[in-house]
């Protein structure tokens, strides 16, 4: 995958907020990501291309999603779901059930409980 102009940018304006945020330097974020400075500030200024592996691991340092904040990467999620989709749900009560019904988005159940 090849990250984007708009995607470098992106990550850049997260890291400025991220940086601000918690008074944190480029030198500290090189250490959690175990890169150098260097190659911290390259990547961010578009002196090299953006890896995938950078690209993740910066984003789960700062607490965000990549395919949320990158511009290829909502595109992409996008096309990947249109329609819809079936989910299932589980629960277990503390007894028997003994009635369910439902209403648009609502379940109720009705189960009886020995006391």
């Amino acid at each position: 995958m090849e990250f984007t102009y708009q995607d470098r940018q992106s990550l850049y304006q997260a890291w400025m907020s991220y940086k601000a945020k918690l008074r944190i330097t480029q030198i500290e974020m090189a250490k959690r990501l175990g890169i150098s400075q260097l190659d911290f500030s390259r990547a961010l200024r578009g002196d090299v291309p953006l890896e995938k592996g950078f690209v993740f691991r910066f984003c789960r340092e700062i607490g965000l999603e990549p395919d949320q904040i990158l511009p290829s990467l909502k595109s992409e999620r996008g096309m990947g779901l249109q329609g819809t989709i079936t989910v299932r749900t589980a629960i277990t009560v503390d007894g028997n059930i003994a009635k369910v019904e439902y209403s648009g988005n609502q379940v109720f159940i009705e189960y009886e409980k020995e006391v």
